[in-house]
């Protein structure tokens, strides 16, 4: 899969730009806050249709009335997205057909990113982590993302049924069995795709850490489910502490996931270049995977990630790509760092004050 050229209209800083990308790697040069973060963001905007840090309307350049991302994109077909984004909301149109469930549209356009905001992962909250799965396995296969819907939906009505309950001194059960049934079966689901997906990068993860890092520290990627067997009994006995708290307590929507090395827990074991150093890792195992299963090859957004990273692990990194020949974009202060035998095949762009202009392409 590659994305040959793309367009922005009033996207956040840029008022238009074209460009025409490389099927390889791609370097987009610029001090910080020069709009090369935009730019990825665009990207990610065009295959998710959302934005990854802000709401949609905030992606609008100040004082314009609507926003438009389209593209040219070799898949297995020609695709030609393009998304408009208004007050109003956001338009969806695929080859001149407009969409109108966004479970048609995720997953036309794959990509797999690194972003700053990743270095949260190992750290933050566990709803960032689940977001991060769920997203990329959403992307690999539409059923598990159809599944995430049903499950959200079942669980706001369970919700919204203890809510009535609680405040009800006689309680008829009767619906919240049947949520319950339906939750539970629902979750089952979840966490077997969850299951296996992690297990499958846990195949791929400890040869890519090893590569990336230059050393044989082990490395692991945990699934830790809040319910993993009897999740109906799990549930059903929860009910009163599910009243008293007006909510669903156990569940998916409660999973965690969790970074090692060494068997030790990263966020507290790892320093932050080995932490930026286990999330790549993790995302270029999700790429063979790709390949390996799938015959696809993903697209590749790398922001700021060469930040951390000694002179090695750049050029270690940026052999990798080139040994894929997936397509990457990726955004730097400088490449003054990387052997000029890693940049065969690569253009280069200069980003300055949210203009873009190509620089130079690398051929063999």
């Amino acid at each position: 899969m590659i994305i040959n050229s793309i367009s922005l209209f009033n996207y956040r800083g840029y008022k238009k730009a074209d460009i025409n990308f490389g099927k390889n790697v791609n370097f987009f040069i610029g001090n910080n806050g020069s709009g090369k973060t935009n730019l990825l963001e665009a990207i990610y905007f065009l295959a998710l249709a959302k934005s990854y840090k802000s709401l949609d309307i905030a992606t609008i350049k100040n004082e314009e009335e609507f926003a438009r991302i389209t593209a040219k994109v070799k898949s297995e077909k020609d695709l030609v997205p393009k998304i408009v984004i208004s007050k109003l909301g956001k338009k969806i149109v695929v080859n001149n057909s407009e969409i109108d469930k966004l479970s048609d549209y995720i997953g036309r356009v794959k990509v797999l990113a690194f972003l700053p905001e990743d270095m949260d992962l190992v750290k933050g909250p566990p709803k960032n982590r689940r977001y991060f799965i769920d997203t990329i396995i959403g992307q690999i296969d539409r059923n598990y993302l159809i599944e995430l819907s049903v499950y959200r939906n079942i669980l706001k009505q369970r919700n919204e049924l203890l809510k009535v309950l609680s405040e009800n001194r006689n309680k008829d059960f009767t619906l919240l069995d049947i949520y319950t049934e339906q939750l539970a079966a629902s979750a089952k689901i979840i966490v077997d795709y969850r299951k296996n997906f992690i297990h499958k990068v846990n195949l791929e993860l400890a040869q890519m850490y090893h590569y990336l890092a230059a050393n044989e520290k082990s490395c692991e990627f945990k699934y830790i489910p809040n319910v993993d067997d009897n999740i109906l009994e799990v549930i059903k006995e929860k009910y009163q502490k599910d009243l008293a708290f007006k909510t669903t307590n156990n569940g998916p929507h409660r999973d965690d996931y969790d970074f090692f090395l060494e068997n030790n827990q990263a966020k507290d074991y790892a320093s932050q270049g080995e932490q930026r150093v286990t999330i790549l890792a993790i995302i270029l195992s999700i790429v063979n995977l790709l390949i390996k299963e799938k015959n696809v090859k993903p697209i590749l957004l790398l922001d700021d990630v060469f930040s951390e990273l000694d002179y090695l692990r750049q050029n270690q990194l940026v052999k990798y790509l080139n040994s894929t020949e997936i397509q990457s974009i990726i955004t730097t202060t400088s490449i003054k760092d990387i052997n000029n035998t890693f940049l065969k095949n690569s253009k280069t762009f200069t980003v300055k004050n949210h203009v873009i202009k190509e620089d130079k392409f690398y051929g063999q």
